[in-house]
């Protein structure tokens, strides 16, 4: 009888080995598993960068600039680095002191094997201008980012409509 029990157990202990190496290995070759592992890489990289490129200060342009053009990609990226004295010189002119939070921020789509992201992401930033008190709005935002050979990045951002 004991011997007999041990067999049983030994057997169900296969079995459940066995079954779980097979869920372990369905769930590491799905698709899914990769592109939500995209999907957070995204989120976590285009969070950051959104609050970047909402963040300068007259004091320290230059290098807020230059971390806008560094958490940019594409198109975006040429913009910004050939845009990038206008930019330090608006912010110094009218003495701009921008501070940005990230509010919320979802993927809309993703395309994996393509590197390609949409997002929709609220900001909550606070602009202040010649000793100003900061004036606080919400910033509804789509954005598009690709992967870059740096990780992903933000490609291009407009006003989300209301």
């Amino acid at each position: 009888m004991t011997q007999r029990l041990l067999v049983v157990l030994a057997v169900l202990s296969i079995l459940a080995a066995a079954f779980a190496g097979w869920s372990w290995w369905r769930a590491a070759s799905d698709d899914s598993f990769a592109r939500g592992r995209s999907r957070d890489e995204v989120l976590a990289a285009a969070g950051p960068q959104l609050v970047t490129l909402n963040t300068i200060d007259h004091r320290t342009a230059a290098a807020d600039v230059d971390r806008w053009i560094a958490a940019t990609t594409g198109q975006y990226f040429k913009d910004l680095s050939g845009d990038r004295q206008l930019q330090i010189d608006r912010a110094t002119t009218a003495r701009t002191v921008s501070s940005a939070s990230l509010v919320q921020a979802a993927v809309t789509e993703i395309d994996v094997p393509r590197g390609t992201a949409r997002l929709l992401a609220v900001l909550d930033v606070r602009v202040s201008t010649a000793g100003s008190p900061a004036a606080p709005r919400m910033n509804r935002l789509t954005v598009d980012a690709s992967r870059s050979p740096a990780g992903w990045k933000i490609a291009g951002v407009q006003a989300a409509g209301s």
